[in-house]
């Protein structure tokens, strides 16, 4: 559904009572966004490559991810690889950063400062390349937008809308008969997540069945060894 059409579907829903635009596109981001921070969605998982470092790259080198847009978290167990555009590969690992000292020399590693959406790689690099970043995004809004969508399945778009209803209906618009029914509303919405989760579910399996667990992602590059 469109952001127009799924106002029309709240509507509805709703017995007909409109709900003011400004406070139902609030309501409807919010529920987005809280079935957005369930799992990392394979829908929402991005891989950027607009970064480089060069050999000198030192734990002090900042390296800025604010251009990376509606970045989220990380996501994975090396969310970070260094590739040299030939065949080698050096995987990087999250660490705390108020334990940024401990782990400047610690090769493979990186600290992250949410506050200033900056990246510092640990250690010291094999080799320059391109920084592979794993990551999970935030969808952009729903506005009152015919060309605004939630990127999720069509199938899927009515939880929005029953999360919205039932948050008016518990708060905003709360009354005897509408206390009855937003339990009913969140009951729906949470069907469909279930679905959802089932349908995503399928999905990481789907990539990952072929995969060969005899490969580890911590099998660093390793100068003088043989790195196929």
């Amino acid at each position: 559904m469109t952001g127009t059409e799924l106002e029309t579907f709240c509507t509805e829903l709703n017995g007909g009572a409109s709900i003011g635009t400004t406070v139902l596109f609030q309501f409807i981001n919010l529920a987005k966004a809280m079935v957005e921070q369930l799992r990392p969605w394979v829908l929402l998982r991005y891989t950027d490559t607009s970064k480089t470092v060069a050999a000198d790259n030192t734990w002090q080198t900042a390296i800025d991810l604010s251009t990376i847009d509606r970045l989220n978290r990380f996501y994975g167990q090396t969310p970070i690889k260094l590739f040299d555009g030939n065949n080698r590969i050096q995987y990087f690992k999250q660490m705390p950063f108020d334990r940024r000292l401990e782990y400047r020399l610690r090769p493979n590693t990186f600290v992250y400062d949410e506050a200033s959406k900056t990246l510092y790689l640990n250690g010291t690099l094999q080799f320059a390349g391109t920084l592979y970043i794993d990551h999970v995004k935030d969808s952009p809004d729903i506005t009152d937008d015919d060309n605004s969508s939630w990127v999720f399945p069509s199938w899927s778009h009515a939880l929005l809308g029953f999360y919205a209803v039932a948050i008016n209906k518990g708060g905003v618009d709360y009354d005897d008969i509408n206390r009855l029914m937003a339990p009913d509303n969140r009951a729906q919405a949470n069907a469909i997540i279930q679905r959802l989760e089932a349908w995503d579910g399928e999905k990481q399996l789907a990539a990952q069945m072929n995969v060969d667990t005899a490969h580890q992602q911590n099998d660093d590059w390793r100068p003088g060894a043989i790195n196929l």
